[in-house]
């Protein structure tokens, strides 16, 4: 078990961790942010999420003698109703033991993104059904996914197909092999008064359902892919999986992508690099997924060709021609970096603006991107 023996001023890391996060905290249109991102602000390991009116504590060192002093040290800064702590795994405790309701007893909160309401669940052992770092994929696909047919893989609590729908997507077909997870994306349809069809809310095995669906000439206009770092091995799967193993699953939605359609991918690996994550994409979908354009932080898009193959090897020429004449590469190391939700405070003067580059999340590892089909 890891214990971190530094005494800690609990009062004087949460004070600055609050300051620096004012335009969060005073833009009325949200209510969920990270609070404390104790990588670089003061504790290793800690990490603090704010739902509305709770905070969710999840540590990776041992700090249970320091709950109480970092309870109190939130409710000089806000008037939380409820405050949980969760421990990790890797800290051979319990889940009794590592689990603390520290402040008030509920266990659920409703928080607001912008014009969307999700429903958490404070005391789930690992996320609470709402990643704060994909805001800026939720804010794309609303406005990406007008009268499209979108699919999303990994689904979860539904948050990013729910962002889809929220964006007048024509269809949204939500697959999760969890039958927990089902109810909790019709929950948050349901607390943003948005029509759904429970026929498309599919429990199964990815490595099962895409082949059908190939097999079947099913299309779709959006695709999103977000496996857990490390998929699952399925007996479904003609392979061992690996990692996120996006080189089968971009194979495969790669023939499911209808001409102008496009996938979002989501990479939160720490042994992978935005390059090597660029290359595996590349050579799963066949060189017909390219790297055109960013968007808005770090989602980029890629160009995907439909061609044949000799106009599509000019394009590709041209294409990476462009990306090095235009595209500045991000710095490889930044300093006294302070990671705050998908807001990045830097205090090096010579970047002009930190947004310039791609965005990876210390604690998930988490680059967002996009695919893009030409008409």
């Amino acid at each position: 078990m890891e214990q971190d023996t530094t005494a800690v001023n609990w009062q004087a890391l949460i004070n600055a961790a609050w300051a620096k996060r004012k335009p969060l905290w005073q833009d009325t249109s949200i209510d969920c942010f990270r609070v404390f991102h104790g990588y670089e602000e003061g504790s290793k390991g800690t990490v603090i999420e704010k739902f509305n009116d709770a905070a969710i504590i999840d540590y990776k060192t041992d700090i249970r003698e320091e709950l109480a002093d970092l309870t109190q040290a939130l409710l000089n800064v806000f008037p939380f109703k409820n405050i949980i702590a969760k421990g990790h795994q890797s800290l051979g405790l319990s889940l009794k033991e590592r689990t603390h309701k520290l402040h008030g007893e509920g266990d659920v909160a409703i928080c607001h993104e912008h014009n969307l309401k999700f429903k958490v669940k404070l005391d789930t052992p690992h996320n609470a059904g709402l990643y704060l770092d994909a805001r800026d994929t939720r804010n794309w696909l609303i406005e990406n996914s007008a009268d499209r047919k979108v699919l999303n893989l990994f689904a979860f609590t539904g948050s990013l197909g729910l962002s889809s729908a929220y964006g007048k997507a024509s269809e949204v077909i939500h697959l999760d092999r969890s039958k927990e997870l089902l109810p909790r994306i019709e929950e948050n349809y349901q607390a943003n008064d948005i029509a759904f069809e429970s026929r498309n809310f599919l429990r199964g095995d990815i490595y099962k359902h895409l082949p059908r669906a190939i097999k079947a000439g099913k299309k779709f206009d959006g695709i999103i892919l977000d496996p857990p770092p490390k998929v699952y091995q399925s007996r479904y799967a003609k392979h061992k999986t690996s990692g996120q193993d996006f080189s089968a699953l971009i194979q495969y939605c790669t023939q499911l992508l209808n001409p102008g359609g496009w996938i979002v991918g989501m990479l939160h690996r720490f042994d992978y690099s935005w390059d090597d994550f660029e290359n595996q994409v590349k050579k799963a979908s066949g060189q017909r997924l390219l790297k055109a354009w960013p968007i808005k932080n770090y989602v980029c898009q890629y160009l995907s060709q439909t061609l044949n193959r000799t106009l599509r090897n000019r394009r590709t020429r041209r294409t990476r021609r462009t990306r090095r004449t235009r595209e500045r590469r991000p710095e490889k190391t930044i300093k006294h970096e302070n990671v705050i939700n998908n807001h990045i405070i830097s205090s090096p003067t010579h970047l002009e603006n930190p947004h310039d580059r791609p965005y990876q999340h210390q604690d998930r590892n988490e680059v967002e991107t996009g695919w893009h089909a030409d008409q």
